[in-house]
């Protein structure tokens, strides 16, 4: 892979606002919603309590091990360092609709519980967007393996325009090393195998030991109802919901 010059970090308070536009038009990954809640939206919003409430999500599993979303820096023409690429994940408990998705793939492993990418978009000038956008997946993919999460997925859609969608282009995934584990090309699930076992953060020791001061509605996972923490290696259980892609 080419390296297109890029450089990564993980999003924190000071950088969500670099966050670039996605790639159609009239939306904000600020205040997007639409893998959180299954009555999510993308429509950008003006609403400063909807931008608070995207970042406490991504910054949640910082208290464990890092955030859940990563930047894309290049530098401009006039040498200032640009945001030019999004990627957005965490584990699947996070985002209801990928639960969703997910379930209509019973050959799909049920454990491990895999952690997924939600969100990868690039902006149309950056440099070779594809190769741009896929190193930008593998940074994602270094991070997850350090953290000691051992499986991704993706769940991009074959349409005319694939950056039109949050999950970006199928193509991108396939260049990072993702396979395509179930589903057709209309309806893809891509899947990546990690290290995870060599990992700096060991995920399952940072449960172990750390816990919140109440373990209330503010513990940034959430941990599941079980006996121990291995469970949050599970797939969360699985109530009846809508089909996300509409009706069959």
């Amino acid at each position: 892979m080419a390296d297109p010059g890029l450089a990564f970090t993980l999003v924190d308070a000071d950088s969500f606002a670099a966050i670039p536009a996605p790639a159609q038009p009239g939306l904000r990954c600020q205040t997007c919603d639409y893998w959180e809640r299954l009555d999510g939206h993308r429509e950008a919003s003006e609403s400063e309590a909807a931008a608070d409430l995207k970042l406490s999500r991504l910054l949640a599993g910082t208290r464990l091990a890092g955030a859940y979303g990563m930047l894309a820096w290049q530098f401009d023409a006039d040498g200032d360092r640009v945001a030019v690429g999004w990627a957005q994940f965490g584990p699947i408990s996070t985002y209801p609709r990928a639960q969703v998705i997910r379930e209509r793939y019973p050959a799909l492993p049920d454990s491990p519980a895999p952690w997924v990418v939600t969100c990868l978009q690039v902006v149309p000038e950056a440099a070779d967007r594809e190769v741009s956008a896929a190193a930008l997946l593998s940074a994602v993919c270094d991070e997850l393996d350090r953290r000691g999460i051992i499986a991704v997925e993706a769940y991009p859609e074959g349409v005319a325009d694939q950056w039109s969608l949050s999950p970006g282009p199928a193509s991108v995934y396939e260049a990072a090393g993702f396979v395509r584990a179930a589903g057709d090309e209309r309806y893809p699930v891509y899947r990546r195998e990690l290290e995870g076992g060599s990992a700096d953060v060991g995920w399952g020791d940072l449960l172990a030991h750390t816990r919140p001061p109440d373990e209330g509605e503010e513990w940034p996972l959430p941990l599941p109802k079980g006996p121990s923490e291995e469970d949050v290696f599970r797939l969360p259980s699985k109530p009846s919901r809508p089909n996300p892609f509409g009706d069959d």
